[in-house]
């Protein structure tokens, strides 16, 4: 796949500059992993912490097993049955891999990401990309060009435009301790489609790898508008004091009566369509924000399948 804004993409990273890339999850702001100069500059384009690592981006396993020193029998399980797909492995760094991506820490996040356009890129341009999502750092994620644009539109980024991403969250970053397979951020592959691979698997919702891996920051994914995660709706509105003055956006799944007239009701599609809410859950919180709301009332999700993940996203956004 020899297209022009793929070479266009190739030459700027090759000369140690930054392109923004499509995934099947969301945009990142890639660089070849042994450029200094172009890593640094995602970490200033992002403002992002340099204790805070970076995905590494590969086209196969393969490409994978020359970055690390050793790879569990149940995460290659994994890999094999996900990849490509939203799955971060956390595995321990060779010397291939610089310091400057990985915070420091002794481990790498990798992923073979579900997009032809990038995996093409990665091929033709022989290095792994590390890439973590093109948004100023605690920003909503990009799931469009437009987005990335609307953030770097002052930077000169060169966006390879692969229409909006399928997925629409993170991936899911996963390791091994103790002999088990943990997972460290939830992501667009559910914990139950792990455990249906290889049974079940540690999830606590906390981590003491919070350095190690992306995404893990307690405040993140948020809006300029501030978020109240609800429970229930009209609960919220009436504990924060949003029933006055301000200009409220409700985002709900269910039917909600007797809103008070300082609120916008936005609805999802379903409760139950998760993938259809994850798809489309950055996209639609960015449009919301260009709005100038006062504030946003979400409504939670069933904490199930992609509804954990959602719900995970939703209050690292959240003011509570």
């Amino acid at each position: 796949m020899h297209t022009p804004e793929i070479q266009i993409a190739k030459l700027y990273l090759e000369n140690e500059d930054v392109v923004a890339i499509p995934t099947e999850t969301v945009y990142g702001l890639a660089a070849n992993i042994y450029s200094e100069k172009a890593v640094e500059k995602i970490y200033q384009l992002k403002k992002r912490p340099r204790n805070s690592p970076l995905i590494v981006h590969v086209e196969s396993i393969l490409q994978c097993e020359q970055l690390v020193n050793e790879i569990p029998m149940p995460l290659l399980t994994l890999m094999e049955y996900f990849w490509p797909g939203p799955l971060t492995v956390l595995l321990p760094k060779n010397e291939r891999v610089p310091q400057w991506i990985t915070g420091e820490s002794p481990f790498v996040g990798l992923r073979m990401p579900n997009h032809p356009l990038t995996l093409d890129l990665i091929h033709q341009c022989g290095f792994p990309l590390a890439a973590p999502s093109a948004n100023p750092f605690s920003r909503i994620s990009p799931t469009t060009a437009a987005m990335v644009e609307h953030y770097f539109k002052e930077d000169d980024v060169f966006v390879l435009d692969g229409g909006p991403c399928v997925s629409g969250l993170e991936s899911t970053i996963i390791g091994y301790e103790n002999n088990r397979v943990k997972v460290y951020r939830l992501g667009s592959l559910s914990l139950e489609a792990i455990t249906e691979v290889i049974g079940d698997v540690s999830y606590e919702g906390k981590s003491d790898k919070i350095f190690f891996t992306p995404g893990r920051y307690p405040k993140h994914y948020a809006p300029n508008t501030p978020v109240f995660l609800a429970e229930n709706i009209l609960e919220t509105i009436q504990t924060f004091g949003l029933y006055k003055s301000q200009k409220i956006a409700v985002l709900s799944h269910s039917r909600v009566e007797n809103l008070p007239e300082n609120c916008s009701l936005f609805n999802w599609e379903s409760s139950t369509d998760f993938a259809n809410a994850a798809q489309k859950l950055y996209a639609k919180l960015f449009a919301i924000d260009q709005m100038q709301f006062d504030g946003m009332v979400i409504e939670k999700f069933p904490d199930e399948g992609l509804g954990k993940t959602i719900n995970d996203r939703l209050q690292r956004a959240s003011n509570q």
